[in-house]
This record gives structure tokens, sequence and C-alpha cells, in this order.
């Protein structure tokens, strides 16, 4: 009697070892199931075509809508990942207009509106200054050729900064009220101080906690955070890295947070 005791007992407890070590292996996010065992996933979505792009204007933290194809588009890929099997568990915006609706447009087009959207201006495109809203011709035409090729060629290179009483200034828009040191102008580099300390405190935690993420943004913002994941990137690659709208790019990343793997859904 006590051997048979012994031996139910010894099963029970290999049932319960088994049954911990999934609850163990398990994440807390529904998307975890499309990556493979100990890896992590970030989407990266840069929003659809706005006014702006179609006008040849520089569009930084100055506000632009999509355009009719543009949000078309958000619908689109939206559909795509849903078609693809590809689900997260919570989006990253910018603060930004065309970023947000691309955001809502794509968890449209999944059938997914419940997924919560987190908005930060952290995740803004590069404030390019002076130069926002304005034609190649007008910076050239304001500021001369020389200083706007060094811009456009530089790293670190600040564009003039924009005056206090300018309608582009962000110290006069009222979803950045309270935000200290708020930027007249950044170069490529600040972004990717400001992108990559963002990265570091609040979207690696959400990943951590076991969830899949996907990010809107812009294009230098998504260089920015591709750097950020990827640290081989120079800033060579990094100012000619294509970033097209509505492509979305999957990194899949290891337990240290590196990068296992890049891919361009839809790109043969």
């Amino acid at each position: 009697m006590k051997k048979l005791f012994m031996e139910r007992a010894g099963k029970s407890l290999t049932v319960i070892a088994l049954l911990l070590l999934v609850c163990m292996q398990a994440t807390s996010g529904p998307a975890a199931e499309k990556r493979g065992k100990g890896a992590y996933q970030v989407i990266l979505l840069r929003h659809g075509e706005s006014v702006m792009n179609t006008q040849s204007r520089t569009s930084g933290w100055g506000d632009t809508h999509l355009t009719e194809k543009g949000a078309a588009a958000g619908l689109a890929v939206g559909k795509l990942l849903k078609h693809e099997g590809i689900s997260f568990d919570a989006v990253y915006s910018s603060s930004l207009s065309r970023a947000i609706k691309t955001a809502w447009l794509t968890l449209e087009g999944m059938d997914k509106m419940w997924i919560p959207v987190h908005t930060d201006w952290r995740l803004n495109e590069t404030n390019h200054g002076a130069f926002e809203g304005k034609t190649r011709q007008e910076q050239v035409a304001g500021w001369g050729e020389e200083l706007v090729a060094k811009w456009e060629a530089g790293f670190n290179v600040l564009p003039p900064l924009l005056a206090s009483n300018d309608s582009n200034n962000p110290a006069n828009d009222p979803r950045y009220k309270g935000i200290p040191n708020i930027p007249q102008g950044e170069s490529m580099e600040d972004t990717l101080k400001r992108i990559k300390t963002y990265w570091q405190k609040e979207l690696i935690p959400v990943l951590r906690s076991g969830k899949t993420i996907m990010v809107v943004a812009h294009s230098n913002a998504l260089r920015c955070l591709s750097k950020s994941i990827d640290d081989s990137l120079d800033t060579a690659t990094l100012k000619k890295m294509a970033i097209p709208n509505t492509a979305p790019i999957i990194y899949t990343l290891d337990a240290n947070m590196k990068p296992i793997s890049r891919q361009v859904l839809g790109e043969n």
C-alpha cells in the first residue's frame, strides 16, 4: 500500500513539474506564439504617405495629415499583417497625426482596434528647425546651398533653429505642454540620443515582459530606432537606409535584445 502511494505521489509530482515548466515558458503576450523560443519581436512601421510628402516639403515635428493614398495604405498593411498571421500586443506611436492615424488604420485593417496605442513625443521625427514645412528650393533661397547640403549630408549638423514665434515651434503646441527642453531644431545625432534612451528605458522592458510590439513613426526616427536595436549600423549606412512608407520591418531579437533577423514584409 505504501509503495502504491509513493508511486502515485511520484507521478503527481511529475505532472506538476511539467505544468510548472509550461507556465514558465509561457509569456504574457498573445502574440508570443509567432516568435521562436527565447526570442522577442518588434515591428517598425513608417506612416503612410502624407500631404507634405507629395509637396516635397520637409516634415519633422510639423504636423501633416495622410493623403487618401496614405490612408488606404494604412488599411492595406493591416490586412497584410492579418493575412500573414502577424500580431502584437501594443502599439507605440509618435505624437504626430500621420503616425497616429496610420496606427489606427493598421489596427482597423487587422480587425484589432482594441489593441492599445501609446503615443510619445520621443518617437517624433527629427525636428528640422526653421527648415520645417519648406521645400529644398525654399531652404536654399533662405540659407544658401552650402548650408543646406551640409545639413542634408551631416549626421551631427543642426538646422537653423526655430524662432519663438514660428508657427512650427513645438513650444506653442499644447501636446507638448509641460515637457522641458523641447528642441527648436535637431541633428540626426540628437534624434538618435532620445530614441535610444526611449528604446532602452521604455520599450525593452515591455519586450522583456513577453509582449510583441509595433512602433509607428517616421523615416529618420525609425533609422535611429534601427541603430538602437542594431548598434553595428554605422552612421553612413544609417543616413542612406531606406524606410518605405507602410512597409513593416520585423526584427527578431535574442535574449540580450540583439538582432537575430530583420525582415521587410512583402520584400522578395
